[in-house]
């Protein structure tokens, strides 16, 4: 599992000695019933994290399952190792978030790691939308993210990293971040986006977030999306508004892909909002999230 992890971390040793709760855990599957509703068929997880039950909020897609991921701790801390695992079932429908920021701690000699699995099997649509990582001064994090979509799935995922604690005075003060982000499709590499943030390119940081303290990434990946009128509509969705956003095609013909520089978190996850709203709009046939109507003789379009 440490294969990928870059040499930058090798002059960083974790303690051998374990405590409770650095091997937070999460494996989920997720499939659908015969009145096709989405629902959680197996659950492990292992502390700090926890996972609450699926809840249905959304009248508009009520088969639509919405999981919230908790933790018990107040952060990830050095020498934690996380893991979390996804399957979302054919035709299951699903969006998964966080209840709050990912903080990584100061760190005196080692490193924290995250590696995060999603397959979603045909027909699946997945929103995985986690909130902020925000590093601390003297912190260092390595994610690795492997996402495995099958034909005519769908999977909308985002990540939000904070500059800092900017509130604290600090910025682009953490040692090290290191994000990389890899998709497949039948064992075959759609693509890989890797983000390497190091204390020592302070001075370009700036430059790379645009002046501004939060950079977000969505990939929206799908063989069977509308990338044309899905592009349109994100693009218009972004006029008028102060943050700066654009989005181009995925290599493969395999999705989109949105970047946004933004000074407020709320800015991101509005847009972010918007955006999946375009995709459930766009997918709602295909993906068996489209709303119930109580009247059978009203058509939707």
């Amino acid at each position: 599992m440490n294969s990928q992890i870059p040499d930058i971390f090798k002059n960083y040793v974790n303690k051998k000695l374990k405590m409770p709760g650095q091997n937070g855990t999460i494996e989920i599957e997720l499939q659908v019933n015969d009145d096709s509703k989405t629902y959680i068929k197996s659950l492990l997880s292992k502390a700090p994290f926890l996972i609450q039950k699926a809840i249905y909020p959304d009248t508009d897609y009520p088969n639509f399952a919405h999981i919230y991921m908790m933790s018990s701790s107040g952060g990830i801390l050095q020498g934690d190792e996380q893991k979390i695992d996804v399957v979302m079932g054919t035709n299951s429908a699903a969006r998964i978030t966080t209840q709050s920021a990912t903080k990584i701690y100061k760190m005196e000699d080692g490193y924290a790691s995250q590696y995060i699995s999603i397959h979603n099997q045909e027909g699946s649509y997945l929103e995985f939308i986690p909130h902020q990582i925000i590093p601390f001064k003297s912190s260092r994090f390595y994610q690795e993210v492997n996402l495995e979509v099958e034909g005519n799935a769908v999977l909308v995922y985002s990540e939000i990293i904070s500059a800092g604690r900017i509130a604290s005075g600090e910025k682009f003060d953490f040692d090290l971040c290191f994000l990389r982000t890899s998709a497949h499709r039948n064992g075959q590499m759609l693509f890989t986006d890797v983000m390497s943030l190091s204390h020592k390119d302070k001075a370009n940081l700036e430059s790379i977030f645009g002046g501004k303290d939060i950079f977000s990434t969505i990939y929206i990946i799908g063989s069977s999306i509308q990338i044309e009128r899905i592009v349109d509509e994100i693009n218009l969705a972004t006029k008028n508004i102060s943050l700066l956003a654009s989005c181009s095609s995925l290599p493969h013909n395999s999705g989109i892909i949105v970047r946004i520089l933004a000074d407020s978190v709320s800015e991101i996850i509005s847009l972010t909002e918007s955006v999946s709203g375009i995709l459930r709009s766009v997918t709602k046939k295909n993906y068996k999230i489209e709303p119930t109507i109580s009247n059978s003789s009203i058509d939707v379009a």
